[in-house]
C-alpha cells in the first residue's frame, strides 16, 4: 500500500509497524537522528524483537547525539556501510519477515515541516524475499560486516571460508543494490496505480449495469428541461445552461458507445487478486520495455500491451498463459539490463529516481481523483449503486414536475 502524507503521519505509521513486530526488524536507514524512532528500536530489542542496523558511515551519523551503545549493549546488530551520495533519504524496514516499508522518509530530527513524503508497505512473498536477500547480502559481505566501532571481523570468521574472489568496490555493490531497490519500489508503485485503474474499470462498469440506462434517461431529461426553461425565457446564462447539458449527454452518449465493445471485467475473490497483483509486478518486471535489451524491445511491447489489458480485466486465466510466453519469449533475468560500471550505475539511478518521483505523482494524481475517491468511499457497491438510482430518479421527479409547470405557462 502507497501512503503519501506529512512526515509526522509517516513517522506514526513506521512506529506503528515497529511496535507491532513480535520477532525480528531489519532497518536499512542512510542517516538517523531522530530520537523517538531510535527509542522505537530500543523497545523492539528490549521485548525480545531481534534489531539489525544498518546506517551510512557518515559524518551525520558519527556526530549524531544517539547513544547507539545504549542498542547495540542490548543484542541488537548495528552495521556502517560506506556513505552513497544522493541515497539519503531512501530506507527500508523488513518485519518479521512478513512485511517490507520502504520510501523516501528521512529518519532525522530536522524535516521540511510543510512536505509530502510517502512510504511503500508490502507483504507480498517474493518481495519480501527480495528484500531478505538484500538485507542478507549487506551484513554477510566482509567489507560489510563492520561494526559501529569500526572492529574488522577476524580471520575464520563467518566469511572464512568462502575462498578467494575478486574484489568488489564497496561503493559500487551499494550502488547496484541501489539500483535494485528503487526498480522494486518503482515496479511496486506501477502495480498499485495500475491496480487502481483495475479496480475503477471494474466499478465503473459495475455502475453501467446497474445504472447506466438511468443515468442516461436522467441526463436526457435534464437537458430538454433546460432547453425549455431557455425556450420560455430566451437570455444568455439559459442558452449556456442548455448548451452544457446537451454536450454532457452528447458526451455520456458518445463514451457508452465507446465502451460498449469493452470485454466484461472479472470479479476476483481475496486470493485472486493477491495473486493476480503478484503476477503482474513479477511479469511487468519482465517485460517492460524500459527494463529489456534492445533486440527486446518489439517483443516486449507486444507482450507489455497484453499484460495491462488482461490485469485490466481481471484475467487471470490470460496472465497465467501470458507468463509462459514471456519466459519463452523474453528468456531469463539475464537478458534485463544490468549495468556495471560506477558511472552508468549513478546515471542509471538517477534516472530511476526521476522515474519514482514521476509514479509518485501518478498515484497521487490517481487517488486524489473523483473516480478513485468515490469507490474507496464505497465498501458496499450495490448499496451505493441503489442510493443513486434513488436520488436519480427523484430528480428526473423534479425534472418531469417542472416540465409540465414550463408547458403550462407556455400555453397560457
Amino acid at each position: 500500500m502507497q501512503v503519501q502524507a506529512h512526515f509526522s503521519e509517516i513517522r506514526r505509521a513506521i512506529t506503528r509497524q515497529l511496535e507491532a513486530a513480535t520477532e525480528s526488524a531489519r532497518v536499512l536507514v542512510y542517516l538517523l537522528t531522530d530520537r523517538n524512532l531510535f527509542e522505537v528500536l530500543v523497545s523492539c530489542q528490549r521485548r525480545g524483537v531481534v534489531v539489525t542496523l544498518i546506517i551510512s558511515d557518515c559524518d551525520g551519523n558519527r556526530q549524531s547525539p544517539i547513544a547507539w551503545e545504549r542498542l547495540s549493549a542490548l543484542g541488537a546488530r548495528i552495521f556502517r556501510l560506506p556513505e552513497v551520495a544522493g541515497c539519503g533519504d531512501e530506507f527500508f524496514c523488513l518485519i518479521d519477515e512478513a512485511t517490507v516499508i520502504s520510501g523516501n522518509f528521512r529518519w532525522t530530527s530536522i524535516q521540511d515541516r510543510t512536505s509530502q513524503v510517502s512510504i511503500l508497505t508490502q507483504c507480498d512473498s517474493e518481495v519480501v524475499d527480495y528484500y531478505k536477500r538484500a538485507f542478507a547480502r549487506l551484513v554477510d559481505e566482509p567489507w560489510q560486516t563492520v561494526g559501529i566501532d569500526g572492529v574488522l571481523p577476524t580471520a575464520g570468521g563467518p566469511n572464512h571460508d568462502r575462498g578467494l574472489s575478486p574484489y568488489q568496490d564497496p561503493k559500487l555493490e551499494e550502488l547496484r543494490l541501489q539500483v535494485r531497490m528503487m526498480e522494486a519500489r518503482i515496479s511496486a508503485v506501477e502495480t498499485e496505480i495500475a491496480d487502481m485503474h483495475r479496480q475503477i474499470h471494474l466499478f465503473d462498469h459495475q455502475q453501467e449495469q446497474a445504472i447506466g440506462d438511468l443515468m442516461r434517461r436522467y441526463l436526457d431529461l435534464k437537458r430538454r428541461h433546460l432547453q425549455a426553461k431557455y425556450r420560455e425565457r430566451p437570455e444568455d446564462l439559459q442558452r449556456r445552461q442548455a448548451q452544457a447539458a446537451d454536450d454532457v449527454y452528447r458526451q455520456y452518449q458518445e463514451a457508452r458507445a465507446a465502451k460498449s465493445d469493452e470485454e466484461k471485467p472479472e470479479m476476483l475473490d481475496p486470493l485472486q487478486q493477491r495473486e493476480i497483483k503478484q503476477l503482474y509486478r513479477k511479469l511487468a518486471m519482465q517485460c517492460h520495455p524500459d527494463r529489456v535489451r534492445d533486440e527486446h524491445k518489439g517483443h516486449a511491447n507486444l507482450f507489455f500491451q497484453q499484460l495491462q489489458l488482461s490485469f485490466q480485466n481481471g484475467d487471470l486465466v490470460s496472465l497465467r498463459k501470458l507468463k509462459i510466453k514471456i519466459e519463452a519469449g523474453l528468456g531469463s533475468k539475464a537478458d534485463l539490463i544490468t549495468p556495471d560500471q560506477f558511472q552508468y550505475l549513478k546515471k542509471h539511478l538517477d534516472e530511476l529516481e526521476r522515474t519514482l518521483s514521476q509514479r509518485n505523482q501518478q498515484w497521487a494524481d490517481v487517488s486524489h481523483g473523483q473516480s478513485w475517491k468515490e469507490l474507496s468511499s464505497t465498501p458496499d457497491w450495490t448499496e451505493w449503486f441503489n442510493q443513486q438510482a434513488k436520488r436519480l430518479k427523484a430528480a428526473m421527479q423534479h425534472y418531469v414536475t417542472e416540465m409540465k409547470d414550463v408547458s403550462q405557462e407556455l400555453r397560457a
